[in-house]
């Protein structure tokens, strides 16, 4: 698969095969893509931790928020729910591009496991208390959690809209609106 495919099968998804466990290994080599991504003066700044276990995850699920334009659902129910997720850390102390470092390093960790068939949903809206109750980390807070499986859902890139609302259809297809590329470059 070229890289446009790869990218477009890299979407969020909400709802997985809870039952079908990523493979720890698997998790790592997706932490060892983040690894290799730039960063600032590459400073390298970044933790991850995996949460798998049961416990762990049901600590940390009721702590997300899973789609906000789709205001009459709370979240995928029991079966549909993620079998991991990576949580990235930074410094306490805040510095200049971490933001920045952390979605690159998000950006890699969901293609690396689109390449291997796995879905994910980079989450910004989570609870910091269960995060950190469920991976504490010294010195770090939580930035971002990476809700990761085997997708549960079909998702489809409507292209060339003008919308930018997300929305299900009446057979509970996941449709991402996606503007068309002339609106998106202002010269050249």
């Amino acid at each position: 698969m070229n890289f446009t495919e790869l990218a477009e099968r890299a979407r969020s998804y909400r709802r997985f095969l809870e039952g079908k466990p990523v493979p720890r290994g698997l998790l790592r080599k997706m932490i060892g893509a983040a690894a290799m991504a730039p960063c600032a003066s590459n400073l390298q700044r970044l933790r991850f931790s995996i949460v798998t276990g049961e416990h762990d995850r049901n600590t940390l699920f009721p702590g997300i928020g899973w789609a906000g334009y789709i205001t009459d659902w709370s979240g995928p129910v029991p079966g549909e729910r993620p079998s991991a997720y990576i949580v990235v850390h930074a410094p306490e102390k805040e510095e200049l591009f971490t933001g920045i470092d952390a979605g690159i390093a998000a950006s890699h960790i969901v293609l690396a496991g689109a390449e291997q068939g796995v879905g994910s949903c980079i989450l910004l809206n989570y609870d910091a208390d269960a995060v950190n109750r469920t991976a504490p980390a010294e010195g770090y807070n939580p930035v971002l959690v990476i809700a990761l499986g085997y997708p549960g859902e079909t998702v489809v890139l409507e292209k060339d809209t003008e919308k930018i609302r997300y929305w299900r259809d009446e057979t509970d297809v996941h449709h991402v609106p996606k503007l068309p590329l002339e609106t998106l470059i202002l010269k050249g």
